[in-house]
C-alpha cells in the first residue's frame, strides 16, 4: 500500500483519550460554587466573607462524585463546604439525602464541634437556582460510595 506506515502510526487519531478540561475550566467551576452558595457552608449555614485569592481561607469546593470516580466538572456536583465539614462528609460521616436532608450514620464518630455546627433545619442548604443544586444522583453516589453497600 503507497503512504501506508508499517509501524502503525498512521494519521487516524488514537482513540479512548480525552485531554483533561483546562485549569480555567476548574477555576471557573470553583468561583461559579462559591458563589452560588453565597460564601455559606452547606452543611453548618456558616457565612464567610469572599475572597480574592485563588483558594478560599475557609471553604472547601468538595466533588460530591469525585472526578476520579466519573464525576462531571458541572456545579451539580459540587458543594461549598467548611474545611472540618469537608472532610467529614468526604469520610461519610454526614451523608445528604436526596431531599437534602443531613443524616450522621454514627454521631459518636464525628467531630462533635461539627455536630453541634450542622444546620438547625437538618437540610443542606442549596442555592435557589435548580440547576446549582446538587444532583440526586451524585448524592445517592456518594452514600453508596461511603457506606460500601
Amino acid at each position: 500500500m503507497a503512504g501506508s506506515n508499517d509501524k502503525g502510526l498512521g494519521e487516524e487519531r488514537q482513540r479512548g483519550f480525552s485531554a483533561a478540561p483546562p485549569l480555567e475550566a476548574y477555576e471557573a467551576i470553583y468561583r461559579l460554587v462559591l458563589s452560588a452558595y453565597s460564601y455559606r457552608c452547606a452543611l453548618t449555614g456558616e457565612q464567610f466573607a469572599p475572597d480574592v485569592g485563588l483558594l478560599h481561607p475557609h471553604l472547601i469546593v468538595e466533588a460530591i462524585r469525585p472526578r476520579a470516580a466519573g464525576g462531571p466538572l458541572q456545579i451539580n456536583n459540587y458543594i461549598a463546604l467548611e474545611e472540618h465539614a469537608a472532610a467529614a462528609f468526604r469520610n461519610g460521616l454526614i451523608l445528604i439525602e436526596d431531599d437534602y436532608a443531613i443524616t450522621v450514620p454514627r454521631p459518636d464518630a464525628l467531630d462533635r464541634a461539627v455536630l453541634v455546627r450542622l444546620n438547625a433545619s437538618g437540610r443542606l442548604l442549596v442555592p435557589a437556582e435548580g440547576l446549582f443544586q446538587p444532583s440526586p444522583a451524585h448524592l445517592a453516589f456518594h452514600r453508596l460510595s461511603v457506606l460500601g453497600t
